[in-house]
């Protein structure tokens, strides 16, 4: 009878909502957006292809990364709802620059937006002062530092738009004078699309660069040694370094 109550128990306590099991963790992923994540129902992306290198480099440990919206994955973080941990990262995005708040792996990636116009019309850019007047293509819910406080003053007119692929078409089609997106998002969609051929300038200096990391919240500290072990060393990894330039 002991066994039998002790294995009720079990089951009510599988039923809280806590993770079905200890070594499963997920990794959520609010970039939707190629290379990150390309196609969902295949698991193919830089997201997905992290998270199997995690489960061949961590014991004990098998990750799944799935993906979930910004605003809805801050709310279940702050509540201390989350069951799992944040891929692709900057703690400067989750206010927490002095790293207290959470845990945070080594970077996996280097990664930086760019801004991008016309090659018929090009943007030279040197800070957000340089976009003062301009007509730019951004992602909704996105914040651009600098760039979002100058159109809070009217200086920089805002055109949003659902991603930036579709920004990118505003400016193709020369709706907008420019837009800021990820410099690997950038190179992915010019290969899908053979006539943004030679349409397009990349300003030199980057808008922002970062690297990109795992937020790990406190709860799940007993695996951060081994994901912060597989990831130490990651960027010197030639495998890792394949996985990148394969997207």
């Amino acid at each position: 009878m002991k066994k039998i109550g002790y294995a009720l128990l079990g089951m009510v306590w599988l039923g809280c909502g806590t993770p079905a099991a200890a070594d499963d963790i997920v990794l959520y992923a609010y970039h939707l957006k190629p290379p990150y994540l390309i196609d969902r129902d295949r698991q193919s992306g830089l997201y997905y292809d992290l998270a199997r290198y995690l489960s061949e480099h961590v014991p004990g440990h098998t990750f799944k990364t799935v993906y979930l919206p910004r605003k809805r994955l801050e709310t279940e973080l702050e509540n201390g709802r989350l069951h799992g941990l944040v891929i692709g990262v900057h703690p400067s995005w989750f206010r927490d620059a002095a790293r207290t708040r959470y845990l945070w792996s080594p970077p996996f990636m280097q990664d930086e937006d760019v801004v991008v116009s016309r090659l018929s019309e090009p943007v030279q850019y040197d800070g957000p002062e340089s976009l003062a007047g301009k007509h730019l293509g951004l992602s909704f819910g996105y914040y651009y530092f600098g760039v979002d406080e100058l159109v809070k003053t009217g200086r920089i007119t805002r055109d949003d738009a659902v991603s930036e692929e579709s920004s990118l078409d505003k400016l193709y089609r020369k709706r907008v004078d420019a837009t800021i997106i990820t410099r690997r998002t950038f190179d992915y969609l010019l290969r899908q699309r053979s006539d943004w051929q030679q349409q397009f300038y990349v300003a030199r200096k980057p808008h922002d660069a970062f690297e990109r990391m795992i937020l790990i919240p406190r709860e799940f500290s007993s695996a951060a040694p081994g994901i912060s072990s597989a990831l130490a060393a990651i960027l010197q990894d030639p495998n890792w370094q394949k996985t990148l330039r394969s997207h």
